[in-house]
């Protein structure tokens, strides 16, 4: 639900406000439908959705809530949380010691 107090604005002129992929002149509304309703994944994985509601047959939404719906989509993870990937050495180490362990176990 979107705030009260933030000024409704329809999709086609929400879109207007963002330029378009390959030379486009500006996003389709059809696009942010698709955010409100589907989402994208995220950088962490989770799905973040347009912030929108339904008056009668078209949506509104706000440009306080598309300014959110970036935020989210960019804000990257802390650091701490997000492992350094593992050299191809350090790949087969593992995937080694694995199979010792199965072998070991019977398996």
């Amino acid at each position: 639900m979107l705030p009260a107090d933030e000024p409704r604005i329809t999709l086609s002129q929400a879109a207007s406000k963002y330029p378009g992929n390959r030379g486009a002149g500006r996003l389709h509304p059809a696009t942010l439908t698709r955010w409100i309703l589907a989402g994208i994944k995220a950088l962490d994985g989770r799905i973040v959705r347009l912030e929108a509601e339904r008056l009668g047959c078209r949506w509104l939404t706000t440009s306080d809530a598309l300014r959110r719906f970036a935020a989210a989509l960019t804000n990257l993870p802390p650091a701490e949380e997000t492992p350094a990937p593992r050299s191809t050495v350090a790949r087969s180490k593992a995937s080694a010691a694995a199979a010792r362990e199965l072998e070991k176990m019977g398996a």
